[in-house]
């Protein structure tokens, strides 16, 4: 595949592993942006560079560490106690927000098609799991394929449902409602929001720069990945917030949008957020299984089988609240992997080795 492709696919394999059920079905950046109004444009942009920045970084390192454990990466940018803390901080939020996928998966299917959120949430957990279960190759390509259609989807239904009356009378509606805010101030939500995706992508970047020859590619892809992600969030902004007075309440804004638009859209678009759902719920549970299972097969279907099932038990907590409770307080633990990231690239660059590298230069001087 030429160069171009592959940087479409890297970007897309990153666009459709953060743009879960959070951000598809709007939630996230109701709680995040659109609860502070107008200020949520500066936040967004905020969030832009950011995302656009550790996109290409995190998977420039990974191409260049080439490890396989992401341990080392953490610590490479933290240091040992920090980066080891930070490493396993991130596996136990990547579950949980394996948790969240399938918990909105049940939302979704039980506010649009009138069904229990059991048969969303085993439906998703099924088909997240044979889909882990074909490894890496098949994932990436997946990812690659179905995040532009995502975000093309996310642009109709956002930026469809613009209203310029209802945008510019949103500022004074906000003040009279009580919506959840993820941070006390905009600005801390634009650099939280990205904190908490990077501790999150951060082990999925690296494995997927890893896998590729071309830093240019990884690079560019990296880039190019963060700032598609944040064009589908603001199109779902500007949706929102045109229309707040009658959303703020409902779990899955972005349905309530692309009903307003067309019944017909409606049920397009519910699949399109279960395909997103889908996307981020297998990203993450590949991560944490190829984590821990070192190579080893078998070890490694167990743990993905494992995870399915605490996966689906999970799913029945309330959707928002998780948003709510979990990501905001992630988003500031987070922000002390992007300043270690900051200070490695911008300040004392280090030198780029893996922990299992050093263990093989030891072994081979106590063999002499």
């Amino acid at each position: 595949m030429n160069n171009t492709f592959k940087i479409i696919v890297i970007a897309g394999a990153f666009v459709s592993f953060i743009l879960g059920a959070g951000t598809a079905t709007g939630q996230e950046i109701l709680q995040f942006f659109v609860s502070f109004g107008y200020f949520g444009i500066a936040a967004i942009i905020i969030a832009a560079i950011l995302h656009m920045w550790f996109g290409a970084y995190a998977m420039d390192v990974g191409i260049r560490l080439k490890v396989d454990d992401s341990k080392d990466v953490f610590i490479y940018f933290c240091g040992k106690y920090l980066g080891i803390f930070l490493y396993w901080f991130a596996q136990l939020f990547i579950l949980v927000v394996f948790v969240v996928m399938i918990s909105g998966a049940g939302a979704t299917v039980s506010e649009h098609f009138g069904s229990g959120i059991v048969t969303g949430r085993a439906i998703m957990a099924i088909l997240v799991l044979i889909t882990v279960l074909l490894r890496l190759d098949t994932i990436v390509k997946i990812l690659g394929i179905a995040g532009p259609i995502i975000i093309i989807f996310a642009v109709i239904v956002g930026a469809g449902n613009y209203d310029s009356s209802g945008f510019s009378q949103a500022g004074e509606i906000i003040k009279e409602l009580s919506l959840l805010k993820a941070t006390d101030y905009w600005w801390q939500s634009g650099f939280v929001y990205s904190s908490f995706v990077l501790l999150v992508a951060l082990p999925f970047l690296v494995n997927l720069g890893k896998n590729e020859l071309n830093r240019k590619n990884v690079i560019i892809g990296g880039a190019l990945g963060g700032l598609i992600m944040l064009i589908g969030v603001f199109a779902i902004y500007i949706g929102i917030l045109s229309n707040i007075e009658q959303l703020h309440t409902k779990d899955i804004p972005t349905l309530f949008l692309a009903n307003q638009l067309s019944p017909v859209l409606a049920s397009i678009f519910s699949i399109i957020l279960l395909i997103a759902i889908y996307t981020t719920a297998v990203g993450m549970l590949w991560t944490v299984s190829i984590q821990f299972s070192k190579g080893n097969i078998l070890k490694y279907r167990i743990i993905a089988v494992s995870l399915t099932i605490l996966g689906f038990i999970g799913g029945l907590l309330p959707f928002a609240k998780i948003i709510d409770l979990v990501y905001p307080i992630v988003g500031y633990i987070g922000l002390l992997l992007m300043v270690g990231m900051l200070y490695r690239q911008f300040i004392n660059k280090g030198k780029i080795e893996s922990a299992s590298s050093n263990l093989f230069k030891l072994n081979k001087t106590l063999s002499k």
